[in-house]
């Protein structure tokens, strides 16, 4: 493993070339930047005052003063970054991206997954090739173009997202801004119970939303005004619409599960600096990638539900249509519930992982079957 130290003060401006494989960069309180890459990465430093210039043919680990700023023009794999408060900017990820407790940040081009939890600022990408989670983001986000499916969770700016799948959201707009999402596929809702705001919606397929709102129609579009109607949210699904206002039961359940992977992601960090303390290298042993694999399991079970659930509502409307029932999904109908699988089994498994009782495999071949998955 070869390794550069430089001196380089409080803040510096970190400028990152070329990365042949994954990136990992991580900010810590000291005045040190550290990279690391194997003796054949060809890993290049050079510094100039307050500026530092970075290149490697394989893949990267860096440290360095967590209000660096950076910037990165191309990732060839997948890219890690925690602990900067600082702006970040990255043109292109050849893989996924992973972010936890950073400040503003702007991406041109991710061509997997995007994973981000705690942003001290806004969130800004032209394109996501795959799946974008954004969760505990205090700042507005901006996703333009989505490949699959997003996920949003406690969002308290702006949103603008382009989705070609799914999409959930979880929204606290401020007065006077406006959200616009645009799903390919189902969209689903959840306001906060004090929300002040106009919300359009528009569904090719089926809309459900309060039923003790009034609601009128324009231009093809359903209207509720809550509150004094401060903010502008726009709602557009290609299929299935579902708006939901306050808390649900599962509010709870899943904050659980945000505490417990939060643990998690701790633990996992320990681990990793362990491992690289002996000299294990972070190629042998990569605690972030394991992590993801858990979270995205559990993710892949909760979409799975919505939409087996979703499925089963169609199939049963059809069917009374056939025998001359009345059945319709009606405006105020039930969000889309998963099967009778409980969030104490899936926090179950993770335990069993965190104590060593099973592997990871094993986690996620679990975590699928208690999705539906075959």
């Amino acid at each position: 493993m070869e390794t550069i130290k430089l001196e380089v003060g409080e803040k510096p401006r970190v400028k990152i070339t070329t990365i042949g494989g994954d990136l990992r960069l991580s900010g810590r309180l000291d005045t040190q930047f550290e990279a690391q890459a194997p003796e054949q990465g060809t890993l290049t430093v050079d510094q100039d005052g307050d500026q530092i210039q970075v290149s490697c043919r394989s893949g990267c680990l860096i440290f360095l003063p967590a209000a660096a700023k950076v910037e990165v023009e191309q990732v060839g794999g997948d890219a890690r970054v925690i602990g900067l408060t600082s702006d970040l900017m990255i043109k292109t990820v050849g893989g996924d991206l992973s972010l936890r407790r950073v400040a503003r940040s702007t991406f041109e081009l991710i061509g997997g997954d995007l994973h981000a939890r705690q942003v001290d600022g806004d969130l800004t990408v032209d394109r996501i090739g795959a799946d974008a989670v954004a969760e505990k983001v205090e700042g507005d986000v901006r996703l333009r173009s989505i490949g699959a499916d997003l996920v949003l969770h406690k969002v308290t700016g702006t949103v603008e997202a382009t989705v070609g799948g799914d999409a959930s959201l979880s929204l606290s707009p401020q007065a006077d801004s406006t959200s616009v999402v645009n799903a390919g596929g189902d969209l689903t809702c959840r306001l906060s119970e004090d929300i002040s705001a106009q919300i359009s919606m528009k569904a090719g397929g089926d809309m459900a939303m309060p039923t003790d709102v009034e609601r009128e129609s324009e231009n093809g579009e359903t209207v509720i005004r809550l509150g004094e109607a401060e903010a502008t949210i726009k709602l557009t699904a290609g299929g299935n619409l579902w708006l939901r206002v306050g808390a649900r039961e599962m509010d709870f359940a899943e904050d659980f599960v945000g505490s417990v992977m939060g643990e998690l992601d701790a633990r996992l960090a320990e681990m990793e600096a362990r491992f690289n303390a002996i000299g294990a290298g972070m190629y042998t042993f990569d605690a972030e990638r394991i992590g993801e694999r858990v979270r995205r399991s559990v993710e892949r079970a909760r979409r799975k539900a919505n939409k087996a659930q979703g499925r089963a509502a169609k199939r049963a409307e059809k069917y009374a249509r056939k025998h001359g029932r009345k059945h319709t999904i009606t405006i105020g109908g039930p969000e889309p519930r998963g099967p009778a699988v409980s969030e104490e089994e899936r926090m179950a498994v993770l335990r069993m992982l965190e104590q060593g009782k099973i592997s990871v495999e094993e986690a996620e071949q679990l975590l699928k079957s208690l999705g539906g998955e075959d």
